[in-house]
């Protein structure tokens, strides 16, 4: 049987249970997983930001109400801004729309970085899902990452790194930049005891390897340390 044949309902839910069993390698208690949302807290969230929430989405708070997985953030609804440890959907979309983000573009999740993953609204299908996308907070544009929520959960936990092509280099750290000189300069004390004739051209893969995708930038633009 294949996924179409199940519907979108026994799919997600299929997505949702991968998705939590995959979290007990990071969070064997499931810390990270909130209490259900109620049903009217859902729809007064709805309300105050004028949208649908997806199906999967709606399904997904029903179980839990947000959660902190794989260094990401999930939005609950009816939280407010007293509790520090959960990000309320309808609070941080109100600010973001202040930070003019189109109304299209709901955001429901933020990683430690910054950035957001939103759902593109407009594009709603007929099982009431729509595409997930992300918000570059650095570059202020938008990736298209996922077909639908449930996809999303299911690759989660490596959806960092399958993006890190996508988005290009990315600024180093503090400690990258630190550990890219100390390189540079034994590369250059090397240099300095080797005759003309016998220095090579650098090999541009092998210079992008070393740097492991990352480009140094001025200092003062530096990602701090973890």
């Amino acid at each position: 049987m294949t996924d179409a044949d199940e519907g979108p309902e026994v799919v997600f839910l299929r997505a949702l249970d991968a998705f939590v069993e995959g979290l007990k390698a990071q969070d064997p208690a499931l810390e990270g997983l909130r209490s259900p949302a109620e049903p009217t807290q859902i729809a007064a969230a709805e309300r105050a930001l004028q949208v649908t929430l997806p199906s999967s989405y709606k399904a997904f708070l029903l179980k839990h109400n947000g959660a902190a997985a794989h260094d990401t953030s999930i939005y609950g609804v009816g939280i407010g801004e007293d509790d520090e440890e959960a990000l309320d959907l309808t609070v941080m979309n109100l600010k973001a729309r202040e930070d003019e983000l189109p109304a299209q573009f709901l955001a429901f999740a933020a990683t430690l970085s910054g950035d957001s993953y939103c759902f593109d609204v407009s594009s709603m299908d007929e099982d009431g899902e729509c595409p997930v996308l992300l918000l570059d907070q650095d570059e202020g544009h938008l990736v298209a990452v996922c077909g639908t929520f449930g996809e999303w959960l299911e690759r989660l936990p490596g959806l960092e790194a399958e993006l890190q092509g996508t988005r290009g280099p990315q600024p180093m750290t503090v400690e990258e930049w630190e550990q890219f000189l100390v390189r540079e300069r034994a590369k250059l004390r090397k240099l300095s005891r080797t005759p003309a004739r016998e220095i090579a051209m650098p090999d541009p893969e092998r210079v992008r390897a070393d740097l492991a995708g990352k480009i140094p930038v001025d200092p003062r633009h530096l990602k701090p340390k973890e």
